[in-house]
C-alpha cells in the first residue's frame, strides 16, 4: 500500500523554546512588581500608624479641686489705710471665700504700693482667682515668690498696696470732743431805734 499522500506537506516543527522564557519573565515582573506594591502599602500603613498610635507615658497626677469655701486667707492691710481690708473681705466674700476662714490684720509698714499675694504649693488657681476679683480694687498685684510655708496658719495671704484711699474726716473741735459746737454769728437784721428830731 502505498502511503497517502497529503496534500500540505508538513513543515518542520518550530521548536518553541522560547515561549517557557517569555511565560518566566512575566511571572517574574508580576512578582517584582507585586512585591513592590505590597512593600509601599506596608510602608504607608505604618507610617499611617505612627501617625495614630499615641504614645502613652506615664499620666500625670490631677491636682485635687480646691474648694472656695475651705481656704483660709489672710488679709493685711499694707495702707494705713481705715477699712481697706474689709473692702477686700467683701470682695472674697462676693467672690464665694468663707466669711469664717477669712482673718484681718495690720501690715507693720503702711508703705506697699504694690499689693500683693502669697500662697502655700498647688494654690495657683485660686490666687489666680483671687487676683482677678481684686483687679478692679487694685492697680498693682503680684505674686510673691516663695510659697508659704507648709506649717503656716493660712493658705493665701493677701497684703493691700498701692494708692491710700482717702476716708472722709470728721472735723474735731478743739476741746477733742467730737460733736461740733456752733458758733454765734452776727445778726444781720437793723434794729431801729428812734433818732431825736431837731
Amino acid at each position: 500500500m502505498d502511503p497517502i499522500l497529503n496534500p500540505y506537506p508538513e513543515q518542520p516543527r518550530k521548536s518553541n523554546k522560547m515561549m517557557p522564557m517569555v511565560v518566566v519573565v512575566v511571572v517574574l515582573l508580576i512578582a517584582v512588581f507585586g512585591s513592590f506594591l505590597i512593600i509601599n502599602k506596608t510602608k504607608k500603613v505604618e507610617e499611617k500608624k505612627d501617625v495614630v498610635v499615641e504614645t502613652k507615658g506615664p499620666s500625670p497626677t490631677e491636682k485635687p479641686k480646691i474648694e472656695k469655701s475651705s481656704v483660709k486667707i489672710q488679709v493685711v492691710n499694707g495702707t494705713g489705710t481705715p477699712g481697706q481690708a474689709g473692702v477686700v473681705v467683701k470682695a472674697l466674700e462676693e467672690a464665694g471665700y468663707s466669711p469664717d476662714n477669712i482673718k484681718t490684720g495690720n501690715a507693720e509698714k503702711f508703705d506697699n504700693t504694690t499689693s500683693s499675694i502669697t500662697a502655700r504649693e498647688n494654690y495657683e488657681e485660686i490666687v489666680n482667682d483671687i487676683k482677678s476679683v481684686l483687679g478692679s480694687t487694685f492697680d498693682k498685684i503680684t505674686v510673691v515668690s516663695p510659697n508659704l510655708d507648709k506649717d503656716s496658719e493660712f493658705d493665701i495671704v493677701v497684703v493691700t498696696g498701692g494708692k491710700i484711699f482717702a476716708t472722709p474726716t470728721e472735723s474735731a473741735s478743739p476741746t477733742g470732743g467730737s460733736t461740733p459746737t456752733p458758733t454765734s454769728t452776727p445778726s444781720l437784721t437793723p434794729t431801729l431805734t428812734p433818732t431825736p428830731t431837731p
